[in-house]
């Protein structure tokens, strides 16, 4: 009798390990779909910010190209004009 006593204890302490372990399975998976979810959101800022860096390089490099244009025809004007 002692001996299925003891046995029963010990399959009472592993199915309350096995609930444990379900109730944390469940929590865990709610922390990494939070997790995913804020991975998502630093990979859309992340998107815009290469977007705006973009759009503003490409404004730089045009304003450059046509102030070097510019500069290289008033240059060419005075040593067309000046002699």
């Amino acid at each position: 009798m002692q001996s299925r006593v003891t046995k029963l204890e010990a399959v009472m302490a592993t199915v309350a390990t096995r609930e444990d372990l379900s109730r944390l399975e469940i929590k865990l998976y709610r922390e990494i779909s939070a997790i995913q979810r804020d991975v998502s959101g630093i990979h859309r800022d992340i998107n815009r910010i290469h977007q705006a860096l973009n759009a503003q390089t490409w404004k730089i490099l045009l304003t450059w190209i046509c102030t070097s244009t510019l500069l290289v025809s008033v240059t060419y004007y005075f040593a067309k004009n000046a002699g």
